[in-house]
């Protein structure tokens, strides 16, 4: 059995997690490739004008996928949802009906969906015993399959925030990169927004890498989505040994919106700025604007 898995939306983060738990079981997985423009015009094609960045960018993976699912590569598509994280914070609302949407557009495509939802007391443990029942996998291993799965996701995020934290050059800038993982970290972006910051006098910190703690609420003990929790979370981790901050935000995005206006509040005197991402950013106005802010950086050296 081969299951593929879309490189993209908040499952980007988990996929060594779900992959882990099906090689282990024995089910060969096809995570889909990086993002290119070709993936965002083929989410154009099935998304609606409204959706965000993000999820035209999700639903050009999904197409991809499903193209493999056609030549009969792939025996089914994997789409995780998170209803409620911990503490009762939300999801993304857009990510809620995922299953729903694509089973409606690709309707002789297999999905097989895997909820995630603190308030039912369904955690990420538990959803992966329940993707193990519905896959036919036996008790035991559905198991240790599960213990195996966290355990690898563990040592991922561990090790990801460790070879972060080693590249901090305090002899170099250091620009803290704000936003969704999957929008600041997805290959495409990266290279739209960030490639123009990237030199050997510039070091990027991304502020959803982080030890997953609770400095967030030094900024707001009073939050909705999961995601602002682990963007404040690098902000209180990184935002004093940095020298400016870099926003950037998928169009248009509730929880980037809401974040932005808390973290102003939070860096006091760096300087930063704000890029705005969807489906018609193109690359020559934004070098423009990051050679300006890198003088503009450089400048606060000398004051």
């Amino acid at each position: 059995m081969k299951i593929g898995i879309p490189n993209a939306l908040f499952i980007r983060e988990k996929i060594p997690l779900y992959t882990s738990f099906l090689n282990y079981n024995g089910i060969d997985t096809v995570v889909s490739s990086n993002t290119t423009m070709n993936t965002i015009e083929d989410g154009k094609e099935f998304a609606t004008s409204e959706d965000c960045i993000a999820s035209k960018i999700f639903m050009g993976h999904i197409v991809e996928l499903v193209k493999l699912y056609n030549n009969g590569y792939l025996d089914a598509i994997l789409v995780p949802r998170i209803y409620k994280g911990k503490k009762n914070m939300e999801g993304c609302v857009k990510s809620l009906a995922l299953y729903d949407i694509l089973s409606s557009i690709f309707p002789d495509t297999r999905f097989i969906d895997v909820n995630v939802d603190y308030s039912q007391n369904l955690s990420y443990f538990k959803s992966l015993i329940n993707l193990g029942v519905t896959l036919g996998i036996n008790l035991k291993n559905r198991f240790l399959g599960a213990f195996y799965a966290l355990k690898k996701q563990k040592e991922f995020e561990l090790r990801l925030y460790n070879e972060q934290f080693e590249k901090i050059d305090f002899k170099n800038k250091n620009i803290l990169v704000i936003g969704n993982e999957y929008i600041v970290r997805d290959n495409y972006i990266k290279k739209l927004v960030t490639s123009n910051l990237e030199d050997k006098k510039t070091n990027l910190v991304y502020a959803c890498i982080n030890n997953k703690n609770n400095r967030y609420k030094n900024i707001s003990d009073q939050l909705y989505f999961i995601n602002a929790s682990n963007i404040l979370n690098g902000i209180e981790e990184y935002i004093d040994i940095v020298d400016a901050c870099l926003f950037i935000t998928g169009f248009p995005c509730v929880t980037d919106s809401l974040v932005n206006e808390m973290v102003k509040k939070r860096i006091k005197d760096k300087p930063y700025i704000e890029i705005c991402i969807d489906e018609n950013t193109s690359n020559t106005g934004i070098i423009t604007r990051m050679e300006s802010f890198k003088d503009i950086i450089e400048g606060r050296r000398y004051l």
